[in-house]
């Protein structure tokens, strides 16, 4: 295999990796049985065009001759996005990274404010020792964890089917929410949105980074296609393993996971050993898959994250790397109880839709011509993330409570990033 047919297979698999988060795992599962076919074919949808968004992003970058960064800093002059999304970025990692190590340590820890504190340093170090010394690396260790990810989830959904007993009324129960239809919602269509901005991946300005990297002899669409095929592929398997994984419990535990939130699939991890007490190899693979979901995009998060500080503040990477988890771990002194960390995540999921269109602002305004298809797909992208967007704004204030923190902390984001040019730094442009 050459160089390229090698680096190609590498970057599929790191995209699939990167959007293929725990929240495949847990939360699309979630989303598909609540809404039913319906929700699914809606998210199908939302899929192919934010993908198709991606691999424009892509070529942009590609095709520019610019950095990633540069193309905000130094050809759009919109410094603050680029500084918005990274603030994102810092949120999400502290958020993220208490999940994900969660995902091993929840039956020693539990899920509470003191377990998610210590999971998110154990995990912080890790990524910081991963930046700092793979260096060249880095990427082939991700592209190399997604691979892994990929066979574990296979491996996991098929030991699931066999060895856990066929219970008829269970699993027509979930089948029918499966392939139920329902009435579309403005509920409906905000938590597809949702689910497919995370199962691309958009709003970090992953596919700017990745597209700095890539040359002409690299065909982005393959890449980028292939990437999210895979990524939807796993997300299918694994509500497999969700639906069996609650099989031994009752139709009500599923009913809770279903209607539970973001936090509801949380704590269904949390429950999984006593649900599969009987079924350690299996408990052990669903953990492991947990994990490297979870670490697949945390390790390329954290690496867009660590360049921006690099080309902004004009440091090396262990220096970048050592403020990009000292900012998150800042971050994660107050938002490591339950409560907050659904607020944060909020604040984050709110944010994406904005930060978004943000990272799509470099292919709106390149100075070359556009086919009529591609003016359509950005069109219908943007109008997507603002109804999206707007509407999870709704959510959040409408819920009242520390959730209006959450409106409150996206929106500042959001204004930062259209109106902060003139408090940024000129340094920085």
């Amino acid at each position: 295999m050459d160089e390229i047919k090698k680096w190609t297979v590498y970057m599929i698999f790191l995209v699939a990796g990167f959007a293929t988060g725990i929240g495949s795992i847990g939360l699309f599962p979630q989303f598909w049985l609540q809404y039913g076919s319906t929700g699914l074919a809606l998210y199908l949808v939302f899929l192919v065009v934010l993908t198709y968004v991606a691999i424009l992003e892509t070529e942009t970058a590609m095709k520019s001759g610019y950095y990633f960064v540069e193309l905000y800093n130094k050809v759009s002059k919109r410094p603050a996005m680029i500084l918005a999304i990274f603030t994102v970025i810092t949120i999400f990692l502290s958020y993220y990274a208490a999940n994900v190590m969660l995902s091993l340590l929840s039956p020693v820890l539990g899920t509470g404010t003191v377990a998610r504190f210590i999971a998110k340093l154990i995990m912080l170090g890790i990524v910081f020792w991963v930046l700092t010394r793979a260096k060249e690396k880095t990427f082939a260790i991700m592209a190399g964890g997604a691979i892994f990810f990929f066979l574990a989830v296979v491996v996991t959904t098929i030991a699931f089917k066999v060895q856990i007993p066929g219970n008829a009324a269970f699993l027509g129960m979930a089948k029918h929410m499966l392939v139920a239809s329902h009435p579309v919602t403005m509920a409906m269509i905000k938590a597809a949105a949702e689910k497919a901005v995370y199962g691309v991946g958009l709003g970090f300005a992953f596919y700017l980074m990745i597209g700095s990297f890539l040359n002409e002899r690299f065909n982005a669409k393959v890449i980028i296609g292939t990437g999210i095929l895979v990524q939807l592929l796993m997300g299918l398997m694994s509500t497999v393993v969700v639906v069996y994984s609650i099989a031994p419990a009752t139709p009500g535990r599923l009913l809770e996971y279903v209607y539970g939130g973001e936090e509801g699939a949380i704590q269904l991890l949390g429950d999984l050993p006593h649900i599969l007490s009987n079924y350690p190899l299996l408990l052990a693979l669903m953990a492991l898959s947990v994990f490297f979901a979870g670490i697949t995009s945390l390790l390329p998060t954290s690496e867009v994250g660590l360049q921006i500080i690099e080309s902004v503040m004009g440091t090396g990477r262990e220096k970048a790397a050592m403020y990009l988890t000292g900012i998150a771990l800042l971050i994660g002194i107050f938002d490591s109880p339950p409560t907050i960390a659904e607020m944060m995540l909020k604040a984050v999921t709110a944010s994406l839709f904005f930060t978004a269109i943000f990272e799509l602002y470099p292919v709106i305004f390149s100075k070359k011509g556009k086919p009529t298809g591609v003016i359509t797909a950005i069109a219908v992208a943007v109008t997507l993330l603002l109804i999206g967007g707007f509407y999870a704004f709704y959510r959040d204030f409408s819920s009242g409570g520390v959730y209006i923190a959450s409106g409150v902390i996206s929106l500042l984001i959001i204004l930062f990033g259209i109106f902060g040019d003139r408090t940024v730094s000129q340094e920085t442009v």
